[in-house]
């Protein structure tokens, strides 16, 4: 029932199987197939067993013809794929495309999950807000799936148009809030920052994310040390506390570096330590480097990913990640 050109290996396999100590029952159906009076083959699954006395083992072999569940499975992979890049063309959508500001240089990556349809809540924006100012968000919803990218949706949306009328991150941050409030069994995650490169300072306001990672031109990376609130989604839940906001200086040259939990985050390991090798790679891929070269902060980007993520094609949680450099006085001199 074997054909020709596989027997070697059923055979090697069966050999494994009879010269374990205690064979229990097994069953297998990986790799092999039976052969049909016409020649042609088919897979099967073999359920395998023995008995063994003094004199002989009795070996007892049931082979099952699987053809119509390899059809079905082949049939749902095919399906879910399908499924997969729809779910991915719709987030792209969702998040859309951040504008590329010849004042405020960046380089972004963003990994789908290779697990489940493989779509997250993890979002960033740049949001031009007038000729030296700019706002720069980046969010994550808790979950997977489409309903966490339909939040997200959601969220990048309410977010991108309370900034254009102005909100104060603490302000935006707030309403966000109550936004989130509204939807059932949601948290987020959340910072929206203002960067004014005509008084060198940020603004920040964080709902429970990580910190921003800050490379000034004359100094190590390190965290831009804000008050971080609860996340969006926890007041409703009645704790009632405000959201702050923080201004520090932030002079020309300088390089800020924002990004999801996925980038950081790995069971049984400490996400500190994992921030500071994060600040580590910082140091290494930027420092010295002009803040206001593309290509710079594109090859620090690939860096980060490649550092912290050690097999991007197997990796569990979306990663979002977002590269800002901030000209120099020499690169410094448009209006707009």
């Amino acid at each position: 029932m074997v054909p020709a050109a596989r027997r070697r290996r059923h055979g090697a396999l069966l050999d494994a199987y009879l010269r374990r100590r205690d064979p229990r029952p097994a069953v297998v159906d990986k790799g092999l197939y039976g052969l049909r009076g016409d020649g042609s083959e088919f897979p099967v699954e073999v359920s395998v067993s023995s008995l063994r006395s003094e004199q002989e083992t009795l070996v007892v072999l049931t082979v099952r013809d699987i053809t119509e569940r390899r059809r079905l499975e082949a049939q749902r992979a095919e399906r879910y794929e399908q499924q997969r890049r729809i779910a991915l063309t719709l987030q792209h959508s969702l998040m859309g495309e951040p504008p590329h500001l010849a004042y405020l240089p960046s380089a972004y990556r963003y990994l789908a999950s290779v697990q489940d349809p493989g779509v997250g809540g993890d979002w960033f924006d740049v949001i031009p807000l007038d000729a030296r100012r700019t706002g720069v968000l980046v969010g994550d919803v808790m979950g997977r799936g489409l309903e966490a990218a339909a939040v997200m949706g959601q969220l990048r949306a309410a977010s991108h148009a309370l900034a254009r009328t102005g909100a104060t991150p603490s302000g935006l941050m707030t309403a966000l809030d109550a936004f989130v409030g509204d939807l059932p069994d949601q948290m987020v995650t959340c910072l929206y920052l203002i960067l004014d490169q005509g008084r060198h300072e940020v603004t920040l306001c964080s709902a429970g994310h990580l910190p921003v990672i800050a490379l000034p031109p004359d100094g190590p990376a390190c965290r831009l040390g804000v008050p971080v609130g609860v996340p969006l989604g926890v007041n409703d839940a009645g704790y009632g506390m405000p959201f702050e906001e923080a201004t520090r200086a932030l002079p020309p040259g300088s390089a800020l570096v924002l990004y999801t939990d996925g980038l950081v985050e790995r069971p049984g390991t400490d996400i500190e330590a994992q921030i500071d090798v994060l600040i580590h790679t910082v140091d290494v891929a930027l420092k010295g480097a002009p803040a206001d070269d593309p290509g710079t902060l594109d090859r620090a980007a690939d860096r980060l990913i490649r550092t912290l993520i050690a097999d991007t094609a197997a990796y569990d949680d979306d990663v979002t990640l977002l590269v800002i450099g901030v000209p120099g006085p020499a690169a410094d001199g448009a209006d707009g």
